[in-house]
């Protein structure tokens, strides 16, 4: 079952060129699905309730044309076929009919208290399953092994990064990586995949290391604490 909301497109959420910023454009796609899963009553503190939580494993993101303050969007979220500890959930935005981005993602469910991995299955889910997009971005994030990675500065996590798990939301990290992308104020995201790793809570240290080749940029971070990789990304833009 599909489910949608409609948004108007705040100015805040944009960059010195107008255009919507990617966090905020995977932002848009995840606050419809947690209208989804909150009226299926498994909202963020009904599963809190339960000592469970959602974390992202991975998403791709397609971002076909530019999003621009005050633009009316529609934004279309479902999950799809799931199975073992992988829940699968897609997105579409559309703004007067048209397809202007899409989004394909893989989810965990984990214990708060114990990180026991939820398996599909063992949480009724009342919703029912759609088909799944085939973007042309690659699912996993696959950094050429020829690319040498560089290590171009350190992000620590600060308070305005973590959500109510005490870790970097996932959606800031498209901002994070392209804050280490040269000229960003004069060029777009068409199109980013993302890994999460291991978490980055509050006091953390990431190490970020990145290199580019043909037009794609790719990152990788490390936590300092215990040298644990962190995420890994690919972010391609214009």
């Amino acid at each position: 079952m599909k489910w949608s909301e409609h948004y108007r497109i705040n100015t805040h959420d944009c960059d010195p060129s107008g255009f919507v910023r990617a966090s905020l454009v995977q932002r848009y796609m995840q606050e419809t699905a947690n209208m989804q899963m909150l009226h299926a009553g498994l909202g963020p503190d009904e599963l809190r309730g339960r000592d469970m939580a959602f974390l992202l494993s991975r998403i791709n993101v397609s971002i076909y044309s530019p999003l621009l303050g005050g633009d009316e969007i529609d934004v279309t979220t479902w999950g799809c076929d799931s199975r073992g500890v992988s829940f699968n959930r897609c997105y579409q935005i559309r703004r007067d009919g048209e397809v202007v981005a899409e989004a394909a993602s893989v989810w965990g469910l984990i214990g708060i208290s114990d990180h026991r991995i939820v398996r599909v299955g063992e949480i009724e889910m009342d919703i029912a399953m759609d088909e799944p997009l085939e973007l042309d971005s690659p699912r996993r994030v696959r950094i050429p092994r020829e690319l040498s990675l560089s290590l171009v500065g350190e992000r620590p996590i600060y308070y305005s990064d973590i959500d109510m798990n005490r870790h970097m939301n996932n959606t800031n990290y498209p901002d994070m990586f392209c804050d280490f992308i040269p000229d960003m104020d004069t060029k777009r995201v068409i199109a980013m995949s993302i890994s999460y790793a291991h978490e980055a809570p509050l006091g953390e240290l990431l190490k970020v290391y990145t290199a580019e080749s043909d037009g794609v940029y790719y990152f990788r971070t490390v936590r300092s604490s215990d040298g644990q990789t962190n995420a890994e990304a690919s972010i391609m833009v214009e």
